[in-house]
């Protein structure tokens, strides 16, 4: 009997319950983890032409919903680079930038004190990173900071309601506060989503904002106003990253509920096909009393 088709959908099946153990295993040694531990590994002097991949704002002078800034001619960030900012008492500065997925970023940020004005309360501040819609809503915070409405209307509204209008850093995890240092990595995963054409939610937005704070800011948990001027130094290490193809998350998905549905079709056909064969096959088993009959009789 011919084995061809069922040796097929067993290893059909074998391929099924194997495939999402190596993509994972795969996905765990080739892909990078995003680390706090991680460093930048910086040149000492910007290529020519790294203007063209970032540019320094501040709260200031960045206005509100992005006017006056120039981030719309920005190249996507793929290179090294490093920058020096100045942040002032009771204000913060930030670098903008245009994150792209294959690329993994490293930043690291230094803050010391100003020798012409140093802060009170050291040169320690707060780092975030933002997409563009929370960084205008940031800037809004700053702007009418003074004002007493602002603080109220936000406490009246419920919990769940605050996230569409309050800023919030990027994935709610890159908020590192009350620090003098400070290295962390981060990878951008897509760049679209449902809401690409809707600007009020970011989506498929590629700007990005590293934001150094030195204003006490909405945030109960962030550091006060620094009380002088802080020099930070950005270093920003770009590095290729290896990508799983988007297809792979619906294997992973789909392949144990296939195997589940499979696996038992096809040991039920094999075992109601075991019986089956060719006729020549078959041997007749003799029948017992017959049997017993032809020894009664003999005797």
């Amino acid at each position: 009997m011919d084995n061809g088709p069922s040796k097929l959908v067993a290893g059909a099946l074998n391929l099924c319950l194997v495939l999402p153990a190596v993509v994972m295993l795969y996905a765990v040694i080739a892909a990078p983890v995003a680390s706090a531990e991680a460093d930048c590994d910086v040149p000492a002097s910007n290529p020519p032409g790294i203007d063209q991949y970032f540019e320094e704002t501040s709260v200031d002078s960045g206005g509100f919903w992005g006017w006056g800034d120039d981030m719309d001619s920005l190249r996507s960030l793929d290179r090294d680079f490093s920058t020096d900012m100045t942040v002032y008492n009771d204000s913060a500065n930030a670098i903008g930038m245009e994150l792209v997925p294959g690329y993994q970023y490293t930043f690291c940020v230094y803050l010391s004190p100003d020798s012409q004005s140093a802060p009170t309360m050291g040169a320690v501040g707060d780092v975030y990173l933002m997409d563009a819609v929370n960084w205008d809503r940031y800037v809004s915070s700053y702007e009418f900071r003074e004002e007493g409405e602002l603080g109220s209307a936000l406490e009246d509204l419920p919990v769940e309601w605050r996230d569409m209008v309050m800023w919030l850093p990027f994935r709610d995890v890159h908020y590192y506060e009350d620090v003098s240092s400070q290295v962390f990595s981060v990878a951008i995963d897509s760049t679209g989503s449902a809401w690409s054409s809707t600007p009020w939610f970011g989506g498929g937005d590629p700007k990005y904002y590293l934001v150094v704070d030195g204003w006490d800011n909405e945030r109960g948990s962030d550091r006060k106003a620094a009380g002088g001027v802080m020099n930070v130094e950005v270093l920003v290490d770009v590095e290729e990253r290896t990508t799983l193809p988007v297809f792979i998350a619906y294997v992973l998905i789909a392949a144990l509920p296939i195997a589940c549905i499979v696996g038992p079709l096809v040991i039920h056909s094999r075992y109601m096909s075991a019986g089956l064969g060719d006729e020549e096959d078959l041997r007749q088993v003799p029948y017992l009393e017959k049997e017993s009959d032809e020894r009664s009789g003999e005797d």
